[in-house]
This record gives structure tokens, C-alpha cells and sequence, in this order.
């Protein structure tokens, strides 16, 4: 890993938010660490941990450890870390990923690659599977979809990989669970909008990078594998639910037109009426 800048292999800086991910951040660590690219570094955000998170971090000599003393929540921590890269690295790319993950080593090479392809490509994701879960193989994500209201969900989720992915193509948006995004965009568009903390935000960021005509590709060349785990618990389940309807109403009211500020109120008056 080199701190330095070149035409070949621009620098990316990868950063990492962790909140109580002791379970997770080796498997990740240990992917991240060996990618076979010459020009990055990796920054762990750690959103003020209570378990084992931060003495696991430390054990990697060549990862810069930001541990806060508060939870910054996903939005704030990848924040953070972004910040921090853009001022102390100035990197052209910057990458986001969850702990839970584990990457291939030829990750960076695929993926800046396409970003270098066209000046007006901001952002770009690869294909991202489950792994160690009960859909063990299956696809969580081969890129976002989004219809312009409420309706955005990642191609393919669920489904086995049979191939049917395997062509990289345009897409809305990619899954924050691993994104290589131009510096250039984020400094046009700005960053992750905090207020919403979590879930929606990277749909958030590409409705900005949408509006200034900023692409997003999804290329199957190079995969991710996620931990994901979805909770089977009706109170957290109904919890996350209520999350994501506070944040369709703050996205609604910062992009929609009157008529559809109006009908997202309408639809969160009702989600709350039915979930009291």
C-alpha cells in the first residue's frame, strides 16, 4: 500500500465504520489488506465501540484507526472518514464498505478501472453476494433501482447467481455496502446527508449525483461478500421500517415536488396510524 498519487493506479482511500463489529472486522481487515493494488489505504471509523472492535483494528499496522467517542451513526462515521481522507490524502477515489464484508483481491483494479473509462462515471459498484448467512451464495445486490418516489430496491436480491448478472450495465445507484465513488463527485454533490443516519442514504447521494448528471455502473467482473443479516425480531423489524419511512418523508421533502411532498406525508401518516 502506497500513500502517493500516479496516472495508473490513482490512490483510493477505503473507509471503514465500525460500531461493535468485533465478530466481523478480521474477516474484512484480512480481505481489505490484500487487495492487489498498489495505491490505496484504508481508514476504520469506529463509531465508539463498547466490545473488542478497536484493539481488533489496532492489530493492522497499515490501517488508520479514528475511533470517536460517539456514534456517528453510518452517514456521519463514513463521513468522517471521508473528510479525513480528502484532507490528509487527497486521493482521486474514495471507497466505502462495510465490515461485514470480505472483498476480492482484484477489487480496486475492476473498479477504478470503470471509473476511469468516462469522465462523467462518479460512482461504481461490483456484484455482492451473500455469504455466511442462510442465503449463502445467493445475490444481495447487482445495483439499485429506483422509480422516483418510494420504490428502490437492489437488482436481483434473493435470486441464485445463474449469470443472469454477469453484464455490467448503467444503474441508478449501487449498494452502500461497498462503493468506489470519484472525489470530483463528492466534491460537486457533497457527502452523505447525516440527518438521515441510516438506510436510504447512498439512494439519497445518488439522487444528487442523478440531478448533476454524474453515471453509476454496476460491473459483475470483481464481488463483494456480505454477512448481511436480516432480523427476524418484529419489534426491530418494525423499528427498521420506521427508520426508512422517516427517511423517505426527509428525501421527499428536500427532492420532491409539492404534489409529492404531499403523498409521502399522506403515507407517513398512515404508517404511523397503523403502527401505533
Amino acid at each position: 500500500m502506497q500513500k502517493d498519487s500516479n496516472t495508473k493506479y490513482p490512490l483510493v482511500s477505503i473507509i471503514i465504520v465500525t460500531w461493535n463489529s468485533e465478530k466481523d472486522i478480521e474477516d474484512c481487515l484480512d480481505s481489505v489488506v490484500n487487495i492487489d493494488y498498489p495505491n490505496f489505504n484504508i481508514i476504520v471509523v469506529d463509531n465508539a465501540s463498547s466490545d473488542n472492535t478497536v484493539s481488533l483494528v489496532k492489530k493492522y499496522k497499515n490501517v488508520q484507526l479514528l475511533a470517536e467517542a460517539e456514534n456517528n451513526y453510518f452517514t456521519g462515521g463514513n463521513n468522517i472518514g471521508i473528510q479525513y481522507a480528502l484532507d490528509n490524502h487527497n486521493p482521486e477515489m474514495v471507497m466505502i464498505l462495510n465490515p461485514d464484508t470480505k472483498v476480492e483481491a482484484n477489487l480496486l483494479k475492476v473498479l477504478s478501472e470503470v471509473l476511469l473509462r468516462d469522465k462523467k462515471i462518479g460512482a461504481v459498484g461490483p456484484k455482492i453476494k451473500f455469504w455466511n448467512n442462510e442465503n449463502e451464495g445467493k445475490i444481495n445486490s447487482a445495483g439499485l433501482d429506483y422509480d422516483g418516489f418510494m420504490r428502490a430496491y437492489d437488482w436481483g436480491v434473493y435470486e441464485e447467481d445463474n449469470g443472469q448478472f454477469d453484464q455490467e450495465r448503467e444503474v441508478f445507484g449501487v449498494t452502500g455496502t461497498c462503493i468506489l465513488m470519484k472525489s470530483e463527485m463528492l466534491s460537486e454533490i457533497g457527502l452523505l446527508w447525516e440527518k438521515l443516519e441510516m438506510y436510504l442514504d447512498e439512494l439519497e447521494l445518488f439522487i444528487r449525483a442523478n440531478n448533476a448528471g454524474w453515471k453509476a455502473i454496476y460491473t459483475p467482473k470483481t464481488t463483494v461478500y456480505h454477512k448481511y443479516q436480516q432480523s427476524t425480531n418484529q419489534n426491530k423489524m418494525l423499528k427498521v421500517e420506521a427508520k426508512k419511512m422517516r427517511n423517505w418523508l426527509y428525501i421527499a421533502f428536500k427532492h420532491y415536488s409539492f404534489k409529492g411532498k404531499l403523498l409521502m406525508i399522506l403515507k407517513y401518516i398512515k404508517f404511523q396510524l397503523l403502527n401505533k
